[in-house]
């Protein structure tokens, strides 16, 4: 008003589908049998996405089926701008979202990222605009890979200036065991002789959910080393 706009042109939040997939899958409270396993990527998905300012969602959960992922999934990509799914994109027999977002229309951009964890990750766009994220079923995996691709990429849709991640310094030597991008969860401590200092809170692989219990965000190794030692300066991103 003060500078004689009468109107102003503003983004919206876009909607975005939280999709899980698995026939293993059994909500919190259920009666669950030796072979299956809690649905708790979707709850991990909505809760940060709530935090950081996003509340057009919707949750959907399907069975590893074709007939029902292509029906359900024809359906959100006509009434979302974002899907962010969760499993189906290994190399199993039942990983079918790949194949079936094909069939759909959305065209593949990338699958398969150097990284661990998160490596099968899949990204589309389809015919309509909506961006699609296939990411790994494995938790640790599917929230580093929100964190690091699909919350930015959220951000940047609406127009907001891009966020560049806070340097942070290790507290303590890591070791990974294989030679690509890593991805540690962290403990972010205080600030010591002007550095911020994260201790490395290593899981027991990506589907150590638990292991994320108390921590504040996860670092990002450089390929090529195995060793990093404390001081080692990276990217830090917050849960």
């Amino acid at each position: 008003a003060g500078a004689g706009a009468a109107s102003l042109r503003v983004s919206a939040q876009p909607r975005v589908a939280v999709i899980s997939t698995g026939n293993e899958l059994i909500e919190p409270g259920q009666p669950i049998l030796a072979h299956q396993v809690r649905r708790s990527n979707a709850h991990g998905l909505l809760a940060a996405l709530r935090a950081h300012g996003f509340h057009a969602l919707t949750d959907d959960h399907l069975a590893d089926e074709a007939a029902v992922l292509r029906r359900r999934l024809a359906h959100h990509l006509e009434s979302a701008d974002v899907l962010v799914l969760s499993g189906g994109v290994s190399a199993g027999k039942l990983d079918l979202v790949p194949g079936v977002l094909d069939e759909l229309g959305v065209r593949k951009v990338f699958h398969q990222v150097a990284q661990r964890p998160g490596k099968p990750m899949w990204f589309g766009v389809a015919a309509s605009g909506a961006l699609v994220f296939a990411l790994p079923g494995n938790p640790v995996a599917t929230l580093v890979c929100l964190g690091r691709y699909v919350l930015p990429a959220l951000h940047a849709a609406m127009g907001a200036a891009p966020r560049e991640p806070l340097a942070t310094v290790l507290a303590a030597p890591v070791e990974v065991k294989p030679a690509l991008g890593f991805f540690m969860p962290v403990r972010e401590l205080h600030e010591a002789d002007g550095r911020r200092l994260a201790l490395p809170c290593p899981t027991q692989g990506s589907g150590d959910f638990v292991a994320l219990a108390g921590t504040q965000g996860f670092v990002e190794l450089p390929p090529g080393p195995r060793s990093y030692p404390a001081g080692f300066v990276v990217p830090y991103y917050g849960w």
